[in-house]
């Protein structure tokens, strides 16, 4: 299923967060949920100075669409400040980054009112650490569909916005090339007679980049552009098994690999959580396959300090009939050292893993705690 139709049919949610807590919030560790009385999700997050900063979606905060939404809480789990931002109709929250002057950008996707319906297009804000607006700009073309997921700042202080673009019949790869203030410098298409899905990405050691996405020609895989600072491309290469693959995240590894984490079909025809990892220039180091018997499915893979690779996501192998947030830990070539799934018993799932010097916290989405019923954004932090 297109990761775009997925934003549109939890935008379907909305229409059908105060700060609650499970555990003391005295305590280390401890496990949370924000948001008010209506749907709160998280979709990707950053540590800074002793903060989490979390980027995702809320209809409480902003009921007539649901905003995209930045959510910052201290070490101990307690909540800084929630503040949304976007237009009037619909705004989803996909991507968060720190900037090298110290504030924030956040990415997402907003429809704008046009004389003949609505307009979809790519929102960036920038915001400093108290959530206030420096600038906010839109992206996009009326006679397209825009979005975007894949968010970073180059060495020179440049924006890179990774997306999809519809050339008629087919998505392809969109890369969007912005100066610090935002303005448009350059952008490419990469055209391929494939439906191509740009998700995420990364950046090398020698300032290329690689662009995660999702390639369906037959089958879906994992599909990977290495481009230069230009958005020349210097190689592509798919990933996966001749079945089904959803890739979500690449995260760069101290000796410079990257690790590719998602969900396949080719072992499970009910999904197992997948990771690859590859090296600069795109040759597999390993790739493993997790889970148990229902469905199970990868949002985020980061190395820890350890050497230890942490897998966060979803699963349906270990909960009670119904969809859990999933851990898993691995040593440094993949093997499984312990997995867990955490939530109750309605739906629940981790959609990205940060470190920080004494512990790691896992972020995502819960209706299990919710007093409401609606999902809430759910943050577990648990010490190294």
């Amino acid at each position: 299923m297109s990761r775009y139709f997925v934003l549109i049919t939890i935008y379907s949610m909305l229409s059908m967060a105060c700060n609650k807590t499970k555990t003391a919030s005295t305590e280390l560790p401890f496990e949370k949920t924000y948001g008010g009385n209506l749907v709160d999700y998280a979709s990707e997050a950053i540590y800074s100075d002793g903060y989490i900063y979390m980027v995702g979606t809320s209809k409480s905060l902003q009921s007539s669409s649901g905003g995209l939404a930045l959510t910052k809480i201290d070490a101990l789990g307690n909540l800084v400040f929630e503040k949304s931002y976007g237009g009037t109709i619909l705004d989803f929250g996909t991507n968060i980054v720190k900037t090298s002057d110290g504030n924030l950008l956040l990415l997402g996707i907003t429809s704008l009112p046009t004389n003949s319906g609505t307009q979809v297009d790519i929102l960036i804000v920038k915001v400093d650490v108290d959530g206030n607006t420096i600038w906010s700009r839109t992206y996009g073309d009326a006679t397209q569909f825009d979005v975007a997921e894949g968010l970073i700042e180059t060495s020179n202080g440049d924006i890179l916005v990774l997306g999809s673009a519809h050339n008629g019949s087919t998505n392809d790869f969109r890369l969007t090339c912005l100066n610090s203030q935002g303005d448009w410098k350059w952008e490419k298409i990469y055209t391929s007679p494939y439906n191509d899905e740009g998700i995420n990405i990364a950046k090398t050691e020698q300032d290329e980049y690689l662009l995660l996405g999702r390639r369906k020609d037959g089958d879906d895989d994992f599909y990977l552009l290495k481009v230069d600072e230009q958005g020349n491309v210097l190689w592509e290469q798919s990933y996966g098994t001749p079945q089904y693959e959803q890739a979500h995240s690449i995260r760069k590894t101290l000796d410079g690999h990257f690790l590719l984490c998602g969900h396949s079909s080719g072992i499970d025809p009910l999904h197992n959580l997948y990771v690859a990892k590859i090296s600069t220039d795109g040759i597999v180091v390993f790739e493993e396959h997790y889970g148990g018997v229902a469905h199970d499915g990868g949002t985020s893979a980061i190395e820890l300090s350890n050497g230890n690779l942490l897998l966060a996501g979803e699963t349906d192998s270990y909960g009670n009939g119904s969809k859990r947030a999933f851990l898993l830990e691995t040593s440094a070539d993949g093997t499984l050292i312990q997995e867990q799934s955490f939530g109750g018993d309605l739906s629940d799932k981790f959609s990205t893993v940060i470190e920080t010097e004494k512990a790691y916290y896992l972020i995502g989405e819960s209706a299990s705690f919710s007093e409401s019923g609606d999902i809430d954004m759910y943050v577990v932090k648990r010490l190294k």
